[in-house]
């Protein structure tokens, strides 16, 4: 590694250094500002639209996976 590279590696460091406190900054306000229960009420009505158009399979698939790796198995 050259003198320049060295020189350029080390600014930025420095720069994610004076970043590092603003970016957790941002952070912690995003945290704050979320909405824990109206995300969690989203999620559940996604899982029962899901469920209503795509009820579970009566099997685990696991009959279906051991077929598709027999396929890749070499001969």
């Amino acid at each position: 590694m050259t003198a320049t590279e060295k020189e350029a590696l080390r600014a930025h460091v420095a720069r994610w250094e004076r970043a590092a406190p603003l970016l957790q900054q941002v952070r912690d306000a995003d945290i704050r500002a979320a909405d824990t229960v109206a995300m969690v009420a989203c999620c559940n009505q996604l899982f029962r639209d899901a469920i209503k158009h795509s009820p579970p399979r009566m099997d685990s698939g696991l009959v279906e996976q051991q077929r598709w790796f027999k396929k890749l198995r070499p001969q």
